[in-house]
């Protein structure tokens, strides 16, 4: 099972394997025929288990959408906070810092192509609840570059510059349109090719001006 929905290992969670499967399932059917077309019947047989066991892990599809999006981004966020600790720690050039998280970001959501759909793709057509939730979450990416280039600004007054959330909010923006041109394309297995694309956004963004 994809990590970014694994739950075998969450001691708040009853019956983590069960509800980590559901939550793959409901990925792999949007993937197939998208979140509206997709049913409780569907994720239940994708997921092998009965429609029983899907509505006592979940009230709806809506719920289950939120848990699986929330899930496979905090894993993300994870994976690249650990990616930027390490590349801390090893004395790397504040560039390869920068790339080696995104580096984390990018090949995460190439190893688990449903989720990534998901995540990109689906949720934004999910209704308000998952439109408010996706801003949530694209708001801590935020929150994480901008501690990320506060502390790089301190390192290196010479070479990096402040910058405004609203330049790291654009940033963003333009990651992910440019994960997304990958995802929509079905090629999600190669968005680490991505990296230093993704990585001259931040670097140049945060590079000081002669």
């Amino acid at each position: 099972m994809n990590n970014l929905v694994d739950l075998t290992d969450d001691p708040a969670v009853d019956d983590g394997q069960r509800r980590g499967r559901i939550l793959w399932a409901l990925a792999t059917c949007m993937a197939e025929k998208g979140y509206q077309a997709t049913t409780i019947a569907d994720i239940a047989r994708e997921g092998r288990v009965s429609k029983t066991i899907v509505y006592a892990h979940f009230q709806d599809k809506e719920q289950c959408l939120l848990e699986l999006y929330t899930r496979a981004n905090d894993k993300v966020l994870e994976t690249v906070r650990r990616a930027q600790d390490e590349a801390r720690a090893a004395g790397l050039p504040w560039r390869d810092r920068l790339r080696a998280g995104i580096g984390a970001y990018l090949e995460t959501l190439a190893a688990g192509p449903a989720v990534a759909w998901a995540a990109l793709v689906e949720v934004q057509a999910a209704g308000p609840r998952a439109r408010a939730l996706r801003r949530t979450v694209i708001d801590r990416y935020v929150d994480l570059i901008c501690d990320v280039a506060s502390g790089l600004a301190r390192e290196h007054p010479a070479d990096v510059r402040p910058v405004g959330r609203e330049l790291v909010l654009a940033a963003v923006g333009g990651m992910n349109e440019l994960m997304l041109a990958r995802v929509e394309r079905g090629e999600t297995a190669r968005l680490p090719e991505d990296v230093p694309a993704a990585a001259d956004i931040l670097i140049g963004l945060l590079e000081q001006r002669a």
